[in-house]
Parts: structure tokens; sequence; C-alpha cells
């Protein structure tokens, strides 16, 4: 599922494809997305392939996230004769820029942000040594990865990549579409699984993932099933799944995906059942409907009006033929009540 996501939906590959650019333009970078990343170490090892394909010279190293940048890269990635050289009066982003002989210039620093405080001094530091080294020297550049709906602030040098930006709802229905791909089903039962999907798991990836893999369940009942996910499964980082949408809330948004999905089925239901049977439906119109409506062309006959027509003996149809006459009109009309249709009668209209 992974790499469904991270090498074929458009806009994540465009996501990795843009950052790679500006890593190999030597341009530091702030990663930013307010809900969990998918699978996050692909993520990152897609962005860290892609750039040592093009660039081998400058290593990519962790850097953990302290609120003392300056003295964290001193200790870490200059001798101690060179600490030693270290005035507080000059400051440690003049300092490193105007140092030539230290390794931090040939490295591609990755810092997981924990909190505001920490993205502050990360960026600060950062814009200010970029600046100190300037545009045409080999330098550092920076990765700070934030996972936060807080404000960015904005600092010169360093561009914002915000993933939530990048990805929109097309994403995820292109996704959920790949992910059931291989799903051995009727096509009519995948169409549902995707709007059913791309509507209940949200903006959460992983989750649309997880409802793909455990379809059979889910399709019963999407919500019991999530909520099972989130008892007994953790994401792909270790963290918790999260899922604040209630029952009543689940049950409007099932209802939606069986419109967009279902709906259409039933209509080309029953123009094709009309086509079928013009001739017999021709010679009983003009006809007025319960409702008052009046049909003079087969065409426009409901499935209502066809199974009181069926009912009255006016359009004689066998057995199975009614009954699933019977079914699609039934079904029909619980959607336009607003009702949604359990899993056991959307299999009885395959």
């Amino acid at each position: 599922m992974m790499n469904i996501w991270w090498n074929q939906v458009t806009n994540a590959v465009q996501y990795v494809s843009e950052i790679k650019k500006s890593l190999l333009e030597e341009k530091s970078v702030l990663l930013k997305y307010s809900s969990s990343m998918p699978w996050r170490e692909c993520f990152e090892d897609s962005v860290k392939e892609a750039v040592k394909l093009q660039n081998s010279e400058k290593k990519f190293v962790e850097v953990p996230a302290v609120t003392n940048p300056g003295e964290y890269l001193l200790n870490e990635f200059c001798k101690k004769e060179k600490r030693a050289e270290y005035r507080p009066s000059k400051g440690y982003s003049k300092f490193f820029a105007e140092s030539e002989d230290i390794v931090l210039h040939d490295r591609y620093l990755w810092i997981e942000i924990d909190g505001e405080e920490c993205l502050e001094k990360w960026m600060s530091f950062a814009s200010e040594y970029i600046k100190e080294r300037g545009k045409n020297s080999n330098k550092a550049v920076f990765i700070l990865e934030w996972a936060d709906e807080g404000q960015v602030p904005v600092k010169k040098g360093i561009k914002v990549y915000s993933f939530d930006d990048y990805i929109g709802e097309y994403d995820r229905l292109a996704f959920a579409v790949l992910a059931s791909s291989s799903i051995k089903e009727d096509i009519f039962l995948k169409n549902y699984l995707v709007e059913l999907v791309t509507n209940t798991a949200g903006n959460d990836i992983e989750l649309c993932a997880d409802c793909v893999m455990g379809y059979k369940e889910f399709l019963k009942d999407p919500h019991a099933y999530i909520r099972t996910v989130l008892e007994s499964k953790v994401r792909s980082d270790g963290s918790e799944y999260s899922y604040e949408m209630t029952q009543e809330e689940v049950n409007h948004l099932i209802w939606l995906a069986q419109i967009k999905a279902i709906y259409p089925h039933l209509e080309e239901y029953r123009e094709e059942f009309v086509q079928r049977h013009a001739n017999a439906i021709s010679k009983q119109l003009p006809i007025q409907a319960p409702y008052g409506e009046i049909y003079s062309d087969p065409k426009d006959v409901e499935l209502g009006t066809l199974i009181y027509m069926a009912g009255s003996g006016t359009l004689v149809l066998n057995q199975s033929e009614y009954e699933k006459l019977k079914r699609f009109k039934e079904a029909r009309n619980k959607l336009s009540h607003l009702a949604t249709l359990t899993f056991e009668e959307i299999k009885q209209l395959l």
C-alpha cells in the first residue's frame, strides 16, 4: 500500500519530487503536515534515495529536536580544536558560515521538530546561517519536519512544503481506486468500496489502506470496523489512530457513498428494464403515477410505476423478474428518503 501511495498517486509523487529539487539546489526546507504522514519512513527514504541518485557528495544526518541547535552542531560537527575557536560574541551561525574546515557544510540535516519553541530556534538558526554563508558557497541543507497545525514563522532562505496543500480529495480517491484494483469483486462493489473508504476514512491514508485490506468486514459495518482498527492496530510509525466521527456522522457518509455509487446503478437497471419492455409499457401510456406525474414516454417511467403496472397485471413478468424489480424499487425508495442500505441489500442488487 505504501508503494502505491508514494509511487503512483500523482500529487504524493510530486511532493517528493519538488522537495528533491530544492535539496539538490541546496535550499533548506520545512516539511509541514497537520495529520499523520502516511508511511513516514517510506516518505523519508523516498526523498533520500531521490536525492542520492543525483548527488552522492552530501550525506544525510538525523539530528535530534534540540532547542540549542548551535551548541549541538558545534559539539557534533567540530573537532575539539575548532570548538576552542568559538566565541559567543560572534554567534554560532556566523561562526559556522565563516569556517571552511568543518564537515557541516557537506551534510543534509534532517530534524524532526517537536514543538513551536524548537521550530523557532531551528528556523532562526538556519536562516541566519544561510544568509551568512552566501549564495555561491557549499552549505549545510536543513530539512525541518514539523507535524502540527500551528502557524509557520516566515524565515528567509527556508521554503515551506505543506503536505496538506498538496494532497486533496482527488488523491485520496485515486489511492482508494489503486488500492482496491486487485480485489476480486464485482466492479459495482469495488466502486462502492472506493466511495465508502474515501468518505469515512477522511484524510487518514493509512486508515484508508486498512479499510481496503479488510474490505469484507468494512463493507458490512464501516464504523464498527474502524473502531476495531483503532483498538487493535497502530500506524506504521507506531502512533495511535484517532477518529472523532460519531455513528450518526458515519451513517450520513455511508448514505452519500451509496447515493454516488449505488443510485446510478439503480438508474441503469431502470433504463435497461424499460428498453427491454418498451412495447408492453407503451401500450399502457399515458399513465398517471401515484404522485400525479403523467408518463407518455416509456423512458420516463419510474420504478414505482413499473411495480404498479406489474402488480396490476398490465406488465407481465416472471416471478424472478418481478422480485428483482421490487428489490431495486425498494432500494431507490430508501435512498430517496435518506435511509442507508444494509450490505445484504446491496449484494441483492448485483
